[in-house]
């Protein structure tokens, strides 16, 4: 059952047959009831675009990883929207099917550089592959990460040239 389904049955108090409710979460003061689908707290091992990996799933307001936890895999979004947040500040948002994400850690080996939380209903990919791995078995994904720290490199230096300026 699709979310829509849930919401227009939902409506006409038509509960699904095999929804479970989770505990209520304030987020932004209002109240949400998070519903999971059957099996949908499992772990599904899967493969997405060649990349082998488990599918996880998480709830509004879930927290994926922890600024400083072990990096020991990283992400590829398949739905919803992941929120990046250093120390109390956001950072950004993740919502674009595909977008690879807490891979910095991993591939510097060094523990995680920023909280991530799902700001809705969330699924990923959960991979763990070494940058060595990578490089030999996913050349394309390994340019699309580049890319990506690329862009965010020139994101973080433009921000960062602009805030200089008015200082002065």
């Amino acid at each position: 059952m699709s979310i829509r389904e849930f919401s227009v049955n939902r409506q006409f108090g038509i509960p699904p047959k095999n929804a479970y409710y989770c505990t209520p979460t304030v987020i932004g003061g209002r109240m949400h009831r998070h519903t999971i689908y059957g099996d949908t707290m499992a772990e599904h091992p899967i493969s997405e675009n060649g990349l082998r990996g488990v599918k996880k799933y998480f709830s509004i307001g879930d927290t994926i990883v922890r600024e400083g936890d072990p990096s020991e895999g990283w992400y590829v979004l398949v739905s919803g929207k992941v929120g990046v947040f250093k120390r109390d500040l956001t950072i950004t948002e993740i919502k674009d099917r595909g977008t690879i994400f807490g891979e910095v850690g991993c591939i510097l080996n060094r523990p995680r550089t920023a909280t991530l939380q799902a700001l809705e209903p969330t699924s990923v990919l959960f991979v763990q592959m070494g940058i060595d791995e990578l490089i030999a078995e996913h050349p394309d994904v390994t340019k699309k990460i580049l890319l990506g720290l690329a862009e965010s490199l020139a994101k973080t230096t433009e921000s960062w040239a602009a805030s200089s300026d008015k200082v002065k």
